[in-house]
């Protein structure tokens, strides 16, 4: 079981450096993301399996993270065949549906962080809600801002969104570690 459980927080930190890092190329004109999110959200998808008991009741984010990588892959074809398309708004509701599905997945490995003895629980809940106060503001301030043209909420915007990727860049880390606490539990002989 400490194997799978293992193996399924390996699957959701190296999704989460997906999700994180953008490495783009430019071949003339045209701008090709070569780490896409999709394949974040795929191997969220394939993790979820590898929680066992930890997952149960929860199975509606499974699927949930298939819909974000069937989502995050029409808006990378989307930015590759058709970049003039204003879909500003699809990005945004991805954006805050990524930061719920990440809320309840980390009510999750904070339960498994708790059971295993691992002192990232603490810091698992409390980055499970600065990561979706600040996805939410980002989303907020940069719609207001795309649709009132407000100077200030650009601002706002662009502080929340660099608050969201320290707080990315730390939750990965925090995820990598936790993998590390993961342990086949001691066994007393007599």
């Amino acid at each position: 079981m400490t194997s799978k459980i293992k193996k399924g927080i390996t699957l959701i930190a190296i999704g989460f450096l997906f999700t994180l890092i953008n490495i783009n190329l430019t071949i003339n004109t045209l701008k090709i993301n070569i780490t896409p999110d999709f394949i974040g959200w795929f191997l969220f998808f394939l993790a979820f399996d590898y929680l066992g008991e930890y997952g149960k009741g929860k199975e509606y984010i499974k699927w949930l993270s298939l819909c974000l990588a069937i989502a995050v892959t029409a808006l990378w074809v989307l930015g590759i065949v058709m970049p003039e398309l204003p879909i500003d708004i699809f990005k945004s509701v991805v954006s805050v549906l990524s930061a719920v599905y990440i809320f309840i997945l980390f009510g999750i490995l904070s339960k498994i962080a708790e059971d295993y003895g691992s002192n990232k629980a603490g810091t698992i809940n409390v980055l499970k809600y600065l990561n979706i106060i600040l996805v939410l503001l980002f989303a907020a301030a940069g719609t207001y801002a795309y649709y009132k043209e407000s100077t200030v909420m650009i601002a706002a915007a662009a502080v929340f969104g660099v608050c969201a990727l320290v707080s990315a860049i730390v939750t990965c880390v925090t995820l990598f570690a936790l993998r590390k606490d993961i342990k086949e539990p001691d066994v007393i002989t007599e």
